[in-house]
């Protein structure tokens, strides 16, 4: 068993004093600076080029990057995070069920994040920046979210769709420039408040990421944007659902896509299972599947090869709040917040019971 720590940080102010703020949480890290610097000035057409895309789509993360740096003493330019340094790929399981399909008549999204607990921030973060939508969820390099809900009842998750585009070794350079998911999801929860305004961002912003995007809001909808190398796909709820794991769901993307890992279409079949069943679902049925271990669940321990849950999240964004757990559901303590509060239970100690699933976990699938 491994044991990491689980942290929650409330973010409140301007965007520069959010960022100070950061700086004076990880200062107490000894390993702080050589994580989010380097000595080196990164001041080539590749950072003025994010810089201008950020300030365009996020605007007020730069002066986040700025408050953060200037607390520790450097530039901006000096960020890791600029060069896209800390980009690690992930598993997900995603699903929206709308109201017409739940007993309770609410809107939820589960979401499952699949990766290495010793490459993940393990920090949930409620943002509240001025002028922006507050919102909760969890933190992608500090700076970035992998999903979230905000104030005005906008959920956002992120899946990866086939091999994840990025720097490290094992990933697949970018064929087109563009912006990387942390910062989408994070401009979208920030600057958006329903799916209309989302999928309008994302049509007009430049995409560099191979991802699949679930969208849902607390008025009942719902869509789905795929992206693959510079190609964008929406789809909206045909029916009371939609649901993404790792492989691409559209044809384009499919005929580019090689093949797909087949436990990202066990996922997939998990959740169109439950879905798709006759009659309305319960909220103990929804978070069943949560509660559940892989194969007949979403739930995955494969901890030593880095595909392992850490963090589950059911949101309900009709009321507004999201249940979580850091780590697995079935190892760990679930805990109820609502958007924007700030939630003072922290550090968390979190377990990390680690389960082989063999090499047939590994297996790759045609498309």
């Amino acid at each position: 068993m491994k044991i990491n720590t689980g942290q929650f940080a409330f973010l409140k102010g301007s965007s520069y004093e959010i960022g100070q703020q950061q700086a004076r949480e990880y200062q107490k890290n000894p390993f702080a600076k050589s994580l989010f610097f380097t000595e080196k000035l990164t001041s080539d057409n590749s950072y003025f080029e994010m810089k201008t895309h950020i300030e365009q789509y996020c605007p007020g993360l730069n002066k986040d990057l700025e408050g953060f740096a200037e607390g520790f003493g450097y530039e901006p330019e000096q960020l890791n995070y600029y060069q896209n340094a800390w980009l690690i790929p992930g598993g997900c399981s995603l699903g929206a069920i709308l109201p017409g399909k739940m007993a309770d008549g609410k809107t939820y999204v589960l979401r499952n994040y699949d990766l290495s607990p010793d490459i993940s921030d393990m920090r949930l973060c409620t943002t509240d920046v001025e002028g922006k939508f507050t919102h909760t969820g969890f933190s992608v390099s500090i700076f970035g979210r992998s999903e979230g809900l905000n104030e005005k009842g906008l959920c956002v998750a992120y899946a990866s769709c086939g091999m994840p585009i990025g720097k490290y070794p094992g990933m697949r350079p970018p064929v087109v420039p563009g912006l990387q998911f942390m910062v989408i999801v994070r401009a979208l929860l920030e600057n958006c408040k329903d799916v209309e305004e989302a999928i309008y961002m994302v049509n007009n912003m430049p995409v560099g990421t191979n991802m699949n995007l679930l969208i849902a809001d607390a008025n009942g909808d719902a869509a789905l944007i795929g992206t693959y190398d510079g190609i964008k796909e929406v789809k909206r709820a045909e029916l009371d659902y939609l649901i993404a794991t790792n492989h691409g769901l559209f044809s384009a993307i499919q005929e580019m896509e090689p093949g797909k890992l087949e436990h990202s279409q066990l996922r997939y079949d998990i959740l169109e299972a439950k879905f798709k069943e006759s009659g309305k679902r319960s909220i103990d049925e929804i978070q069943e599947l949560l509660l559940t271990e892989f194969p007949k669940g979403l739930s995955v321990h494969n901890y030593k090869e880095s595909f392992g849950t850490v963090h589950s999240i059911l949101f309900n964004l009709t009321d507004l709040q999201m249940e979580f757990s850091f780590g697995s559901p079935l190892q760990n303590q679930v805990n109820k917040i609502d958007v924007g509060e700030n939630f003072v239970k922290t550090p968390t100690p979190v377990e990390f019971n680690n389960k082989s699933y063999g090499t047939e976990f590994w297996k790759i699938i045609k498309s």
